[in-house]
């Protein structure tokens, strides 16, 4: 029994560090996307504090996206357009991240595409 229960301290160890890392990720692009609208405080450790309320806000349905751009209005001293866009771009930089990952460790194109097939076509 005690095998399993320390599989499940490490499993829970992992997820944590899961959490963490991706909120760091998450506050990287924050900070770039800050760098677009001219905000203010765009250092990790802010911009990190950002993400993590940006994390524990965007559960609530609509109202937490609300409240994360007004946490980064508040937080960066931008205004509502300036929050909304770099919420915007910090999810579009992500994505254009996990495009570049795909290309380069998983054979590009070819992945994203289907496999060939060929037509064949029958006259009697």
């Amino acid at each position: 029994m005690l095998q399993f229960e320390a599989l499940i301290g490490a499993f829970l160890i992992l997820i944590v560090v899961f959490i963490v890392v991706s909120i760091l990720i998450n506050a990287l692009f924050l900070g770039v996307a800050l760098g677009f609208v001219n905000g203010q405080n765009r250092e990790l450790g802010t911009t990190f504090v950002t993400a993590l309320g940006m994390a524990l806000l965007g559960w609530i349905p609509i109202l937490g996206c609300i409240l994360s751009w007004y946490l980064i209005k508040i937080r960066h001293n931008v205004g509502w357009g300036g929050a909304i866009v770099a919420w915007l771009l910090c999810g579009f930089i992500a994505g254009i991240v996990v495009v570049i990952i795909i290309f380069v460790f998983l054979g590009g194109i070819a992945f994203l595409l289907p496999t060939t097939f060929t037509w064949t076509f029958t006259f009697t």
